[in-house]
């Protein structure tokens, strides 16, 4: 045998090995998937109209689309995150099972796949309405060795282990949509808080972008402290709630009243008080359309000149917003506004509160 043959003899065999080889170690998905946990849900998830879930230590959860919106109802009917549930809708979808576990229920609690109304239950059970047969799961711990939910049908011995951590989240609180109010505060031209005891903040400014804030009463040669007031004109920035109930009853008579006040014709009305450890408030709403009108031709009549002035000939249609459209839409959002916080109250960011709980004093910029 030539050289160059025994070259090739060594490297076929060489080959045929490491095909061995890897045919042992870690097979492809198709070869160990057993098929998807939940067959065919990618087809019908525009259909589902209802998911639940259920724990024995934290009760239902459930989400039902009406009106073509997912509402929490543990929470009166708040809408819920729609993206938060389409994202773990499409997860379960894309979730397979690759490796069988235990059939003896004697070792379900283990994995967590024990039927949730058991003495033993540690998982939560799945089930999804609309677009075809109701699908069930009992949705266990994570795999603690790496990734994957250990599952199992109920009135199924075999449990499996999913590829994917699908463990839904089991607090009504954790699927409500969180977006109350976005005001940039460039647009507060005044703010007033009046704690149930100590002294009234009352702060104001001449025009919205002005950064010289005063404070009403201060001593002559003092100045406001502009860290705390950014903390207050700034409130109304990107708040979010963390929970969500119907307004019952009368707030307590020491509660925290505020008032935000838009240059552009919006005021919104804060009253706030303290509620089995957590922060919560109702919102008022109010336009005032001859503010706004003012404020708006303004804007537009100083927008055209700053076009006009950089031009050598008459400026006709330079596309600035009339002042009619901008307080239309300045309306529209305080609509929106007013139709979403009516009859409701929110939990609030203790950490976005304590901005309004400040004492006056702490307003003032400290002597130098």
């Amino acid at each position: 045998m030539t050289r160059a043959l025994m070259r090739l003899a060594v490297a076929a065999s060489l080959l045929a090995v490491a095909v061995v080889l890897l045919s042992k170690r870690a097979p492809e998905r198709a070869d160990v998937g057993n098929g998807p946990v939940f067959a065919g849900l990618n087809d019908r998830i525009n259909a589902i109209d209802e998911v639940r879930i259920s724990g024995a230590d934290k009760g239902d959860v459930v989400l039902r689309r009406s009106d073509d919106a997912w509402r929490v109802q543990q929470r009166a009917g708040w809408p819920a995150d729609t993206g938060k549930l389409r994202d773990y809708l499409l997860r379960l979808a894309l979730a397979q099972r690759v490796e069988a576990k235990t059939a003896n229920p004697a070792n379900y609690s283990r994995l967590g796949v024990a039927d949730s109304d058991g003495k033993d239950a540690r998982g939560a059970r799945l089930d999804i309405s609309g677009g075809g047969e109701p699908l069930a799961l009992i949705i266990g711990v994570n795999n603690p060795q790496g990734k994957g939910s250990y599952v199992r049908v109920p009135d199924a011995a075999q449990s499996w282990l999913a590829d994917l951590d699908i463990a839904p989240e089991r607090k009504a609180e954790n699927w409500l949509q969180r977006d109350l109010i976005d005001i940039d505060p460039r647009r507060i031209v005044a703010v007033e808080i009046t704690p149930g005891k100590g002294e009234t903040v009352t702060l104001s400014r001449n025009a919205s972008n002005d950064t010289q804030w005063v404070l009403a009463g201060l001593a002559k040669g003092k100045r406001p402290l502009q860290a705390a007031v950014d903390g207050v004109d700034g409130f109304l920035q990107g708040l979010r709630l963390e929970d969500v109930a119907k307004a019952e009853g009368a707030p307590p008579a020491d509660a925290l009243q505020a008032r935000f006040v838009t240059a552009d014709g919006l005021t919104i009305g804060l009253t706030l008080w303290q509620h089995d450890e957590a922060p919560w408030a109702r919102f008022t709403v109010q336009f005032d359309e001859t503010r706004a009108m003012k404020h708006a031709s303004e804007r537009e009549a100083f927008e055209r000149a700053a076009v006009q002035a950089n031009a050598d000939e008459p400026v006709v249609d330079a596309g600035i917003a009339t002042a009619s459209s901008r307080v239309a839409q300045w309306r529209s959002q305080s609509e929106v506004f007013a139709r979403r916080s009516d009859g409701w109250q929110f939990a609030l960011s203790p950490y976005k509160v304590a901005n309004l709980r400040k004492p006056r004093t702490a307003f003032i910029e400290p002597a130098k």
